[in-house]
Protein backbone atom coordinates (compact mmCIF):
# COMPACT_ATOMS: atom_id res chain seq x y z
CA UNK A 1 0.00 0.00 0.00
CA UNK A 2 1.49 3.39 -0.96
CA UNK A 3 -0.85 5.00 1.76
CA UNK A 4 1.14 5.27 5.31
CA UNK A 5 -1.63 6.98 7.21
CA UNK A 6 -4.88 7.94 7.67
CA UNK A 7 -6.54 10.84 9.80
CA UNK A 8 -9.75 12.65 10.05
CA UNK A 9 -8.21 15.97 9.39
CA UNK A 10 -7.90 18.60 12.34
CA UNK A 11 -10.22 21.88 12.17
CA UNK A 12 -8.25 24.83 11.47
CA UNK A 13 -9.47 28.20 13.16
CA UNK A 14 -11.19 29.46 9.87
CA UNK A 15 -10.22 33.17 10.68
CA UNK A 16 -6.08 31.95 10.42
CA UNK A 17 -5.09 31.10 6.83
CA UNK A 18 -3.96 27.77 6.60
CA UNK A 19 0.30 28.02 6.65
CA UNK A 20 1.74 26.57 3.53
CA UNK A 21 2.11 22.92 3.13
CA UNK A 22 5.83 21.86 3.95
CA UNK A 23 5.69 18.62 1.26
CA UNK A 24 6.60 20.64 -1.75
CA UNK A 25 8.72 19.50 -4.82
CA UNK A 26 12.16 19.41 -3.99
CA UNK A 27 14.73 19.13 -6.64
CA UNK A 28 18.26 18.82 -6.30
CA UNK A 29 20.57 21.42 -7.60
CA UNK A 30 22.35 18.64 -10.10
CA UNK A 31 19.47 18.10 -11.64
CA UNK A 32 16.76 20.17 -13.86
CA UNK A 33 13.34 21.50 -12.64
CA UNK A 34 10.74 18.66 -12.00
CA UNK A 35 8.03 18.32 -14.51
CA UNK A 36 4.57 16.82 -13.84
CA UNK A 37 3.54 13.60 -15.17
CA UNK A 38 -0.40 13.20 -15.63
CA UNK A 39 -1.70 9.69 -15.62
CA UNK A 40 -4.34 9.34 -17.73
CA UNK A 41 -6.62 6.44 -18.61
CA UNK A 42 -4.51 5.43 -21.65
CA UNK A 43 -1.82 4.00 -18.54
CA UNK A 44 -4.43 3.23 -16.56
CA UNK A 45 -7.50 0.76 -18.11
CA UNK A 46 -8.26 -0.67 -14.78
CA UNK A 47 -10.31 2.48 -14.04
CA UNK A 48 -13.45 2.12 -15.78
CA UNK A 49 -15.16 0.92 -13.25
CA UNK A 50 -13.59 3.23 -10.75
CA UNK A 51 -15.10 6.45 -9.15
CA UNK A 52 -13.34 9.46 -7.60
CA UNK A 53 -15.90 8.49 -4.32
CA UNK A 54 -12.66 7.22 -2.47
CA UNK A 55 -9.62 9.19 -3.75
CA UNK A 56 -7.01 7.28 -1.49
CA UNK A 57 -8.20 3.57 -3.55
CA UNK A 58 -8.15 5.24 -6.73
CA UNK A 59 -4.80 6.92 -5.81
CA UNK A 60 -3.56 3.21 -5.18
CA UNK A 61 -4.45 1.96 -8.08
CA UNK A 62 -3.84 4.42 -10.45
CA UNK A 63 0.15 4.36 -8.99
CA UNK A 64 0.26 0.77 -8.93
CA UNK A 65 -1.34 0.39 -13.13
CA UNK A 66 1.71 2.28 -14.46
CA UNK A 67 3.31 0.87 -16.37
CA UNK A 68 6.95 2.62 -16.80
CA UNK A 69 7.20 1.60 -20.17
CA UNK A 70 4.70 3.13 -21.75
CA UNK A 71 5.65 6.75 -20.64
CA UNK A 72 7.26 9.38 -22.24
CA UNK A 73 9.41 12.25 -21.06
CA UNK A 74 7.21 15.56 -20.51
CA UNK A 75 10.11 17.76 -21.48
CA UNK A 76 12.36 15.90 -24.23
CA UNK A 77 9.71 13.53 -25.68
CA UNK A 78 12.10 10.57 -25.07
CA UNK A 79 10.50 6.93 -24.75
CA UNK A 80 11.97 4.32 -22.62
CA UNK A 81 13.90 7.00 -20.77
CA UNK A 82 12.51 7.23 -17.40
CA UNK A 83 13.70 5.47 -14.89
CA UNK A 84 12.73 5.71 -10.77
CA UNK A 85 14.28 8.58 -9.00
CA UNK A 86 13.16 9.59 -5.89
CA UNK A 87 9.97 10.31 -4.02
CA UNK A 88 8.87 12.27 -1.10
CA UNK A 89 5.74 12.46 1.14
CA UNK A 90 3.04 14.83 0.87
CA UNK A 91 -0.66 15.85 2.36
CA UNK A 92 -3.83 14.80 0.65
CA UNK A 93 -7.03 16.07 1.99
CA UNK A 94 -9.66 14.09 1.14
CA UNK A 95 -13.32 14.00 1.69
CA UNK A 96 -14.94 10.95 2.05
CA UNK A 97 -17.59 8.80 4.00
CA UNK A 98 -16.34 8.42 7.67
CA UNK A 99 -18.83 5.22 8.03
CA UNK A 100 -19.44 5.94 11.49
CA UNK A 101 -22.75 8.49 11.07
CA UNK A 102 -22.86 7.83 7.12
CA UNK A 103 -21.53 11.90 6.50
CA UNK A 104 -18.75 12.61 4.55
CA UNK A 105 -16.08 14.29 6.36
CA UNK A 106 -12.35 15.85 5.54
CA UNK A 107 -9.64 12.91 6.02
CA UNK A 108 -5.70 13.81 6.16
CA UNK A 109 -3.55 11.48 4.08
CA UNK A 110 0.13 11.18 3.99
CA UNK A 111 1.29 9.52 0.44
CA UNK A 112 4.09 9.26 -1.01
CA UNK A 113 4.70 10.58 -4.86
CA UNK A 114 6.99 9.14 -6.97
CA UNK A 115 9.63 10.58 -8.85
CA UNK A 116 11.17 10.14 -12.25
CA UNK A 117 14.81 10.81 -14.01
CA UNK A 118 15.11 11.27 -17.66
CA UNK A 119 18.27 9.70 -19.19
CA UNK A 120 18.08 12.07 -22.18
CA UNK A 121 17.43 15.10 -20.55
CA UNK A 122 18.56 15.16 -16.90
CA UNK A 123 15.07 16.26 -15.98
CA UNK A 124 12.84 14.71 -12.88
CA UNK A 125 9.12 13.88 -13.51
CA UNK A 126 6.98 13.81 -10.49
CA UNK A 127 3.58 11.20 -11.58
CA UNK A 128 0.54 12.75 -10.23
CA UNK A 129 -2.93 10.49 -11.00
CA UNK A 130 -5.71 13.16 -11.29
CA UNK A 131 -7.70 13.01 -8.07
CA UNK A 132 -4.18 14.94 -7.19
CA UNK A 133 -4.11 19.09 -7.63
CA UNK A 134 -0.70 20.06 -8.01
CA UNK A 135 0.89 22.40 -5.70
CA UNK A 136 -2.43 21.65 -3.04
CA UNK A 137 -3.40 19.76 -0.34
CA UNK A 138 -6.25 19.42 -0.90
CA UNK A 139 -8.15 16.70 -3.47
CA UNK A 140 -9.64 17.52 -6.65
CA UNK A 141 -13.06 15.86 -5.58
CA UNK A 142 -12.70 17.74 -2.22
CA UNK A 143 -12.61 21.08 -3.55
CA UNK A 144 -15.28 20.37 -6.06
CA UNK A 145 -18.09 19.35 -2.78
CA UNK A 146 -16.71 22.16 -1.27
CA UNK A 147 -17.69 24.59 -4.27
CA UNK A 148 -21.15 22.57 -4.35
CA UNK A 149 -21.64 23.24 -0.85
CA UNK A 150 -21.25 27.07 -1.04
CA UNK A 151 -23.70 27.41 -3.80
CA UNK A 152 -26.37 24.98 -2.79
CA UNK A 153 -26.08 27.11 0.65
CA UNK A 154 -25.76 24.06 2.68
CA UNK A 155 -24.71 25.73 5.64
CA UNK A 156 -25.58 28.80 6.92
CA UNK A 157 -22.70 30.87 7.16
CA UNK A 158 -19.51 30.32 5.01
CA UNK A 159 -17.99 30.07 9.05
CA UNK A 160 -20.20 26.96 8.96
CA UNK A 161 -18.81 25.33 6.34
CA UNK A 162 -15.36 26.25 6.51
CA UNK A 163 -15.61 24.13 9.65
CA UNK A 164 -17.34 21.73 8.09
CA UNK A 165 -14.42 21.45 5.78
CA UNK A 166 -11.44 21.86 8.32
CA UNK A 167 -10.04 24.82 6.16
CA UNK A 168 -9.93 28.46 7.00
CA UNK A 169 -12.24 31.33 5.31
CA UNK A 170 -9.52 32.66 3.26
CA UNK A 171 -8.24 29.25 2.20
CA UNK A 172 -11.93 28.89 0.54
CA UNK A 173 -11.88 32.24 -0.74
CA UNK A 174 -8.94 31.33 -2.93
CA UNK A 175 -9.90 28.13 -3.94
CA UNK A 176 -13.73 29.59 -5.10
CA UNK A 177 -11.52 32.39 -6.91
CA UNK A 178 -9.37 29.76 -9.17
CA UNK A 179 -12.88 27.54 -9.93
CA UNK A 180 -14.39 30.62 -11.56
CA UNK A 181 -10.74 31.72 -13.38
CA UNK A 182 -10.55 28.25 -14.65
CA UNK A 183 -14.29 28.00 -15.73
CA UNK A 184 -14.05 30.96 -17.79
CA UNK A 185 -10.77 29.48 -19.55
CA UNK A 186 -12.22 26.40 -20.10
CA UNK A 187 -15.88 27.58 -21.40
CA UNK A 188 -14.96 30.65 -23.04
CA UNK A 189 -16.25 34.48 -21.94
CA UNK A 190 -19.26 33.79 -23.87
CA UNK A 191 -20.78 30.83 -22.75
CA UNK A 192 -19.34 31.44 -18.99
CA UNK A 193 -21.73 33.86 -18.61
CA UNK A 194 -24.62 31.40 -20.20
CA UNK A 195 -23.85 28.65 -17.69
CA UNK A 196 -23.93 29.07 -14.15
CA UNK A 197 -21.43 28.31 -11.74
CA UNK A 198 -24.02 25.95 -9.61
CA UNK A 199 -24.79 23.98 -13.21
CA UNK A 200 -21.00 24.01 -13.71
CA UNK A 201 -19.90 22.34 -10.58
CA UNK A 202 -22.80 19.84 -11.01
CA UNK A 203 -22.08 18.70 -14.01
CA UNK A 204 -18.85 18.22 -12.98
CA UNK A 205 -20.15 16.14 -9.83
CA UNK A 206 -22.41 14.15 -11.74
CA UNK A 207 -20.29 12.64 -14.96
CA UNK A 208 -19.07 9.42 -15.49
CA UNK A 209 -15.63 8.77 -14.50
CA UNK A 210 -14.68 8.96 -18.21
CA UNK A 211 -15.93 12.58 -18.66
CA UNK A 212 -14.51 13.75 -15.51
CA UNK A 213 -10.80 12.08 -16.03
CA UNK A 214 -11.34 13.42 -19.84
CA UNK A 215 -12.30 17.15 -18.20
CA UNK A 216 -9.18 16.66 -16.11
CA UNK A 217 -6.61 16.01 -18.67
CA UNK A 218 -7.75 17.87 -21.78
CA UNK A 219 -7.96 21.33 -19.46
CA UNK A 220 -4.18 19.97 -18.61
CA UNK A 221 -3.33 19.94 -22.40
CA UNK A 222 -4.72 23.38 -23.07
CA UNK A 223 -3.92 25.50 -20.22
CA UNK A 224 -0.20 23.55 -18.98
CA UNK A 225 -1.91 23.33 -15.63
CA UNK A 226 -4.51 21.34 -14.04
CA UNK A 227 -8.02 22.79 -12.46
CA UNK A 228 -7.50 24.41 -9.66
CA UNK A 229 -4.15 25.06 -9.55
CA UNK A 230 -2.86 27.83 -7.66
CA UNK A 231 -4.85 28.21 -5.21
CA UNK A 232 -2.18 27.29 -2.42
Amino acid sequence: MLIIKTRERKRENPSHPKQRSPFKIRVKNSYKTTIMIRLNLQLCKCFKQISFENEITAFNRYVSSVNIETLVCPFCGAKHALSPFASYKRHLVTYNNNNSNNNNVAQDNIIIISRYICSSCKRTHTLLPSVIVPYMSFSFNFTVYLIYDYFVHKYHSVEAMCEHYCIAISTFYRILKKFKEHKQIWLGLLEDKLISNLSFVQHIINSSFDELEDFIIQFFKQNGSSFFQGTS
